[in-house]
């Protein structure tokens, strides 16, 4: 009995292997999702050893469950496990119910509307391969949003272009972090991630649209009366030019002074800002092309005479000589800023968001035969539409001029006589003339065009204008807003001597005063 009890006296220590085996167990199946033989064997040899610590220490533990240590102690123990309850129900409720809240300023963890329709509006299986050993936890985030989105047509995988030699020849891949999308036979290049340049939802979103087009709508910008150019620079649209491209456009020039003939596969024209008139063989090619089931857009500035009346009175429009001013903008009021929109397909998805609009003018309509108008950008009521006086500055608006909400822009469409036939012969919905006026091209230029909503404006006008049946009109996916501090050498300095140095040296201050007092 001696002996027993002697022995029995180190047992009060065997709870421990016990607890430890069984938070291991515990933690194994919940780290890898699975509960298997590893983590079952550990949680019940635990359970046995905290078993048999019971049965052998049952004298000691009645006597000293009486004690109010002890029941304070089992009341501890009771709340932490209820808590660690508590907490494992919501990781399971979590991980079978996945919702996420996006509070970052553009909502990069969110796939835009677009996004989203592409994905679900899949018809195949589609699949994007990243050339890359080690996966990135950011790029696998995002992939997992859109494979969330159809997980039954969407997938991708990582491929190590050493492990898999057969695959990376088989797509060309010329650097490390290349990102492919295909779908069938066709293979699309998204871009090549580095550690500063992660995968963008921008660019796999217009990737996969690029891979499930049929074909490419071509947008012609007409040339040779002073119009917005097209390369890069001041003024320049090679910003609207590139997001037109990620959109799945094909944006040329055109020069109608030097052949009157617009191009057949024209789906879109744009005359983006023109300074001087038309010619009249120029108007007349514009005239045949507006009795067609295709596209244009006119951007009208201030302060020039493109002389467009002829060609825009048909349609109900009159261009106005004035320029809109925001008087509680003060200096910065020449800057329309829009965030009042029409219903219609091309801002019916914009909602409250901004476009601003530098010297802009207002449009006048009035009803034509056989149009039908649709007002876009609207502005605020306390906008005032004010002359320009000789040497160029703007007049104040007399108090009897109108203030009041002036339409920057509108859509317009008129039926063609044609009508389109679908391929097995019936008769489709009648063929339409669509036409888009804004009284300005700033927007579009280098520098405003990706500011706030500009961007989308262009894109979904140019989607409503091609008329492609499976066109996205919705705010495009933003990019991520780089908040990264660049600091200067002696800064660094400066902070690693503070974080290093100063901060610890004020700690141990503080600790030997704290100490000094209380003895």
């Amino acid at each position: 009995m001696k002996s027993w009890k002697s022995w029995s006296r180190y047992t009060r220590y065997l709870y421990w292997p016990g607890l430890f085996l069984l938070v291991m167990g515990l933690t194994a199946g919940l780290v890898a999702s699975s509960w298997g033989p590893l983590p079952l064997s550990l949680i019940g040899i635990g359970l046995a050893i905290l078993l048999a610590w019971l049965l052998i220490r049952l004298d000691n533990v009645q006597g000293a469950w009486e004690q109010r240590s002890t029941q304070e102690g089992a009341n501890a123990a009771i709340a932490t496990v209820a808590v660690l309850a508590i907490f494992l129900l919501i990781n399971i409720l979590a991980n079978r119910y996945n919702k996420t809240l996006d509070l970052t300023e553009n909502r990069i963890f969110t796939l835009a509307p677009q996004s989203q329709e592409v994905v679900k509006g899949l018809q195949q299986s589609t699949q994007v391969y990243l050339f890359d050993p080690i996966p990135n936890p950011q790029d696998r985030a995002l992939l997992d949003n859109y494979e969330r989105q159809n997980p039954e047509k969407f997938d991708y995988r990582y491929v190590d272009p050493q492990a898999e030699p057969g695959v990376t020849q088989q797509f060309g891949v010329q650097n490390l972090g290349e990102v492919y999308v295909q779908q069938g036979e066709r293979r699309q290049l998204v871009q090549t991630v580095t550690p500063e340049q992660r995968l963008t939802e921008p660019r796999l979103t217009n990737a996969l649209v690029q891979v499930t087009s049929d074909r490419k709508p071509k947008v012609y910008f007409i040339q040779g009366h002073g119009e917005r150019q097209l390369e890069a620079g001041q003024g320049g649209l090679s910003q609207s030019l590139q997001n037109l491209q990620g959109e799945n456009f094909d944006a040329l020039p055109l020069n109608l002074a030097s052949n009157a003939q617009v191009p057949k596969d024209a789906d879109v024209l744009v005359l983006a800002g023109p300074q001087r008139a038309l010619l009249p063989e120029e108007k007349a090619a514009l005239n045949s092309f507006l009795k067609t089931p295709r596209g244009l857009m006119v951007l009208v500035d201030p302060q020039t005479d493109p002389k467009l009346d002829d060609l825009l009175k048909p349609w109900g429009i009159e261009l106005g000589d004035r320029i809109l001013f925001e008087p509680a903008a003060g200096r910065d009021g020449v800057v329309t800023v829009i965030n009042q929109y029409g219903q219609h397909p091309i801002t019916q998805q914009l909602g409250n968001g901004i476009s601003f609009y530098p010297l802009a003018i207002p449009l006048q309509i009035t009803e034509a035969k056989g149009v039908q108008a649709s007002p876009l950008l609207i502005t605020g009521p306390e906008t005032e539409a004010r002359a320009v006086g000789s040497d160029g500055a703007l007049l104040p608006a007399p108090e009897s001029e109108p203030r009041g909400s002036f339409t920057v822009g509108a859509a317009f469409t008129r039926p063609v006589e044609t009508k389109a036939a679908k391929p097995d012969g019936t008769n489709a919905a009648p063929a339409e003339t669509r036409l888009v006026v804004i009284g300005n091209s700033s927007f579009i230029t280098d520098g405003f065009v990706n500011q706030q909503l500009n961007r989308d404006v262009l894109l979904n006008a140019m989607s409503w204008l091609s008329q492609e049946e499976n066109a996205t009109l919705t705010i495009r996916a933003a990019e991520p807003t780089n908040r990264r501090i660049v600091l200067s050498p002696e800064r660094r300095v400066t902070l690693a001597v503070v974080a290093m140095g100063l901060l610890p040296a004020l700690g141990f201050a503080l600790a030997v005063a704290i100490w000094w007092r209380r003895r």
